[in-house]
Order: structure tokens, then sequence, then C-alpha cells
């Protein structure tokens, strides 16, 4: 059962799964994943997004996430470098989300205007990325090697953004 409530809310914008990734995920050992308790939380991820900003105050309402996004046009993203995240509980496969254009930086614009808001956030730097899968300590490295050799990059078009905030609410919002 999810929870009903969490300390922050994030902001997330969403894509189309790509084909690749959803074989590649299907062809992942299951005795590989992390699961953190008997309802298979953590494991394969099953939305493909990248984080905008995480560790927004629940007095962030709705309407100034949706102003705030309003102003940012987002394009085209190129998914690459499959790497890993690694803690002592689990590794995280992911990608690292970029731009198909140098002059683009919709992603890092995002996170700095929402930024802006009151939050709080251990992670300075923002890095886009994309999980792919939470795979238990130790057992990331392989299936990096797998996806370098198989999915080196493909390009990724986003399909609206979404507000989870703090009291559980999840609303979608339209991108331009």
């Amino acid at each position: 059962e999810a929870k009903s409530s969490y300390d922050y809310g994030c902001v997330m914008l969403y894509f189309t799964p790509n084909e690749d990734v959803v074989d590649f995920q299907n062809d992942i050992t299951t005795s590989d994943l992390y699961t953190a308790d008997d309802n298979g939380g953590y494991g394969l991820e099953t939305e493909a997004h990248c984080t905008l900003l995480y560790g927004l105050h629940e007095e962030v309402e709705l309407n100034t996430i949706e102003e705030v996004l309003s102003k940012i046009k987002f394009g085209e993203c190129i998914v690459q470098n499959p790497s890993l995240f690694e803690n002592d509980k689990f590794d995280v496969l992911k990608f690292d989300v970029g731009y198909s254009s140098k002059s683009d930086s919709f992603l890092h614009k995002a996170n700095n205007e929402l930024s802006k808001l009151p939050h709080t956030t251990d992670y300075p730097d923002y890095h886009p990325h994309m999980t792919v899968a939470y795979l238990k300590s130790g057992m990331g490295k392989k299936y990096v090697d797998i996806l370098n050799s198989n999915v080196s990059s493909f390009r990724i078009i986003p399909t609206h953004a979404v507000y989870s905030q703090p009291n559980g609410t999840k609303t979608n919002i339209k991108i331009k």
C-alpha cells in the first residue's frame, strides 16, 4: 500500500516509455531487483520520467508549479550514458537525460526556477536522469555493461509534468 503522505513534494517530467528500455527491463533477472517491501516497492521503474525538483515544501501550491512550468518550452531530450547511483542498500540503474540541441537547457531552467520555491535538498547540483530499475547492491554493473552494448542512446519527447504533493496528491500538468 502506497504512503498517503510524504516529507516533500516533487515535480517530474514524464515521457512515453521507450520500447528498447521496456524490452531491456523485461530481461532483468527478478532476483537481481531490489524490493523494499512485500508489495514490490522499488524494483523496475514503470513510469518513464525525469525529476525536475524533489524537496518542495507543503506550502507550495499547484497553481504556482503550473505558473513556473508554463513559462518553459520543453523539447526533445537525448537519453544516454547508462550508469549507476550506488549506495549500501541498492544500485539505481539510470540514463542521463540531456538535450538534442546545445542551445537547449529547459530541464536545468525548470530546475532553477522551481528551486526558487521553498524546498529542501541534499543535492545542490542538478543531474537530470531517468531511472530504469533499482537493483540489489552490487548487481548494477552487469546491467550497465549490457545497456552500453545494446541501447546507447535514444531521443524522447516529454508528454506532461506531474506535481506530486507531500499529501500524496498527484496532478498532471500540461506542458508546452
